[in-house]
């Protein structure tokens, strides 16, 4: 298993569970200094596509190539689309960020370094609420609206929707609506070393513990319990979402909690 594409699955249900999904993770680093900055708490969905490769190339850095995940429930995807919703942002004082809670959605695509082993996954652009989150140079600021439900009864599997519209200052829109009835999550924990492509020697290390459903998974066989929905008129994203493109899996992160690191 390639390190960027790290994901530790278990079976023993009907289907594939999540027991360990380290989407950014590269291989543990030695021990060094290194600067605690921040910490948060969020809810996620992370839509794993398929898309035109040479349209996806076109936002990694120079000398990086694009790859895809090679094994796990997202094998052949090489674009995450990955929706957060972010219910408390702490700084390195532990006090509340301001505003303290804010929306985003982060492209992340893994690349190899042309001529070496090394490998890496890179967040291509991030869409924030104003006033902007921008840890990697690359946002834009967006207006983003989520609405959420849950309903369960009595000892059934609660049935989950989720409804997104972002619409980013440089125009366009994103809409994601989803629908499903729930499985049985999975708690894990893990690593993550995410890089910038606007300055490639720029990542921060991700240290989290998040509660984790596979929804659905093509290379698992797992399919969709419900309905999805995924549209994009922005244009800087258009040349990925021409029509072509394969949605290869999706996550349901409804706790992630998360500390900050600069190394």
């Amino acid at each position: 298993m390639n390190r960027f594409s790290q994901i530790i699955i278990h079976s023993g249900l009907a289907f594939l569970t999540v027991a360990t999904v380290s989407l950014f993770t590269s291989a543990l680093t030695s021990a060094r200094a290194e600067t605690f900055v921040g910490s948060n708490v969020d809810s996620r969905v992370i839509l794993a596509f398929h898309v035109n490769e040479n349209a996806a190339q076109a936002w990694l850095p120079d000398d990086w190539l694009i790859e895809s995940f090679s094994t796990g429930p997202l094998a052949g995807a090489n674009l995450l689309v990955v929706l957060v919703d972010r219910h408390l942002a702490r700084d390195g004082e532990g006090n509340p960020t301001t505003p303290s809670s804010y929306r985003g959605v982060a492209l992340v695509s893994p690349g190899s370094q042309q001529g070496s082993v090394q490998t890496r996954t890179y967040v291509t652009r991030m869409y924030a609420t104003p006033p902007g989150y921008d840890p990697y140079g690359n946002a834009i600021n967006a207006r983003i609206g989520r609405s959420a439900t849950h309903e369960a009864a009595d000892n059934a599997a609660p049935v989950r929707t989720e409804e997104w519209t972002v619409t980013p200052d440089s125009g366009g829109e994103m809409r994601f609506a989803l629908s499903y009835k729930s499985g049985i999550p999975s708690w894990s924990k893990g690593q993550a070393l995410p890089y910038s492509n606007i300055d490639p020697a720029f990542h921060r290390i991700y240290r989290y513990d998040q509660l984790v459903e596979l929804v659905m998974s093509s290379p698992a066989g797992k399919t969709l319990a419900g309905e999805i929905t995924f549209e994009s008129t922005i244009p800087e994203i258009a040349p990925m979402f021409d029509g072509n493109e394969t949605l290869i899996g999706i996550i349901s992160v409804p706790a992630y909690v998360r500390q900050v690191f600069l190394p």
